[in-house]
Order: structure tokens, then C-alpha cells, then sequence
């Protein structure tokens, strides 16, 4: 009795756990998803937009120099996409697959060269008409790999090192407009330093706070104005930062007030740096 009891339990729990995935997977292939894509090996995901999975071959040939001289993507065993990297220093290629909705999927390619540099960064949208992948990025260099997908968006992991402040990174959503992916606000929360997690000196526990200390007298600014001057041997933390033609602006805040600083300048003097300990954790 008690072991007909159990097996009765199982075998209802199996059809309710059917039941459950026979309903659930409809929404499933609707939802945003980001998931990466092994070279030489293919993979079901839905890039034509019509919720039904297709199969996805990304390939890479290897030159006589040992680099990787050209991408092949097929879809449904049909080519794709095609572009040499002959002569680019390319060591490997990193794929990702984003959706954002069940009609907007996206191929992303990073091609990897030395130093883990990243050479070559496009995302793709795959045209039913060409049968093809075109490119749809417009991305700022300092663009890295889709991190997350969203509805309406995909959201973008960003890094620089700049000399003012060494190296930082952030997140910054990317939404489609006539066929490219643009970004959805040009400023971020999201910035942090990341200059002390190598160490662990008075100084890296600042900046793993966003906590930098003047080395000078440094001027924040709302526009061309002055907001506030900041004396030397002062603590900013950092607030937020801006991209806007290809500049990144950082604001700060110092007590009650806030400005911002431009950086990447072309007449930024090492010698006389804006902050302590920031110069020398420098890489390159």
C-alpha cells in the first residue's frame, strides 16, 4: 500500500514537471537570453526571427602563421557570413549569442589579438532577405562583450584606462534604431575604478570605493564653468561618466558638490598627475 501510495506521487509529480516544461517553453524562446558561442561547434538558437531554433556553425581557419586568417558562419549549414583576418594578429575569436526579444537576435565576434587585446569587435543581425549577417554595431571603442540582454536592449560591458585615473568599467544599454545598435543613454552609474584589485594598500581600498585623493588642485566643471575647486589631498569619489563624441567625461563629487573632468587629453601631464597612486598602476 505505502509503496503504491509513492508511485503514484512520483508519477504525478513526472506529469505535472511535463506539463509545467510543455507550457513554460513557449515563453522561454520568447525571452532575452546572452549565452557564448563555442568555435567549431554548433549550437541551436533562433537568428532568423521566426521562434523556430536553427543551427549555428561558427569557424575559424588558422594561417600559416599560426593566426587566425578567416570566420566562416553558417546557418542551417547554409554560409552566412565570411571575412578574412588575414594579417590582423588575430590568436583566437570569442562568439556570443544575444536575444532581446524573439525577433531581434544578435551575433557578436571579438577577435583576439596579443596582450588579450581585442582587435576586431562587431555584432550582427542576421538579414532573411540576403540570407547574410550584417553588421549593426555603432559602438564606442571602448566597447566590449554583450553582458545581458533585456527586452527592448542589450546591455554592454565597457573598459578604458585612462591616465588620469587609471583603469575604469562600466555597463551601458544599446536599443536598435534604423537597423544599428545605438546607445540608449549616454551616461552611467555604473562606473567603477578597478585600478586596486591587485593590491591591497591604503590606496587600492579607496579606489575599490570609487575614492580617489587629489595630487594638485583640480578644477570640476559644469560645462565651461567651474562647479568647484578641489584642493590637494582631498578625497573624489567617482559618480558617474559620459560619452559623448568619442570623449569621456567623469563627474565627481566632492562634499556637497559635484563636476566633471574630461580625460584621455592629449596634453595630460604625467609628471603632475591629478591623483596619488594612480600613475604608477599605469599599464603600458
Amino acid at each position: 500500500m505505502k509503496n503504491t501510495y509513492f508511485k503514484s506521487v512520483k508519477v504525478a509529480l513526472s506529469c505535472a514537471l511535463v506539463a509545467s516544461m510543455c507550457l513554460a517553453f513557449p515563453t522561454m524562446t520568447k525571452a532575452a537570453s546572452v549565452r557564448n558561442v563555442p568555435v567549431k561547434k554548433e549550437i541551436s538558437a533562433d537568428v532568423t526571427g521566426d521562434g523556430k531554433m536553427d543551427k549555428i556553425l561558427v569557424k575559424t581557419i588558422i594561417g600559416k602563421d599560426d593566426c587566425v586568417s578567416r570566420v566562416k558562419i553558417t546557418v542551417n549549414n547554409k554560409l552566412a557570413y565570411s571575412k578574412s583576418y588575414a594579417n590582423q594578429g588575430i590568436n583566437s575569436v570569442n562568439a556570443k549569442y544575444a536575444r532581446m526579444t524573439n525577433k531581434n537576435e544578435f551575433v557578436q565576434l571579438m577577435a583576439i589579438g596579443d596582450n588579450d587585446c581585442i582587435n576586431v569587435n562587431k555584432i550582427y543581425r542576421y538579414d532573411n532577405k540576403s540570407k547574410k549577417f550584417v553588421c549593426v554595431s555603432k559602438l564606442d571603442d571602448t566597447a566590449c562583450e554583450i553582458v545581458s540582454a533585456k527586452k527592448n536592449s542589450l546591455t554592454l560591458k565597457h573598459a578604458d584606462q585612462p591616465a588620469e585615473t587609471g583603469w575604469l568599467n562600466w555597463t551601458m544599454d544599446y536599443r536598435v534604431s534604423n537597423n544599428k545598435l545605438v546607445l540608449s543613454d549616454t551616461t552611467t552609474s555604473t562606473v567603477k575604478s578597478i585600478i586596486g584589485n591587485d593590491r591591497n594598500d591604503y590606496y587600492s581600498k579607496l579606489f575599490k570605493k570609487n575614492t580617489f585623493v587629489t595630487a594638485k588642485k583640480v578644477n570640476l566643471y559644469n560645462g565651461s564653468k567651474v562647479a568647484c575647486k578641489v584642493p590637494s589631498g582631498k578625497k573624489v569619489v567617482l559618480k558617474k561618466l559620459t560619452l559623448s563624441n568619442g570623449k569621456i567625461y567623469l563627474e565627481f563629487q566632492y562634499g556637497k558638490k559635484a563636476g566633471w573632468l574630461s580625460v584621455n587629453n592629449e596634453n595630460y601631464n604625467y609628471r603632475s598627475p591629478y591623483f596619488k597612486s594612480v600613475s604608477n598602476r599605469l599599464v603600458g
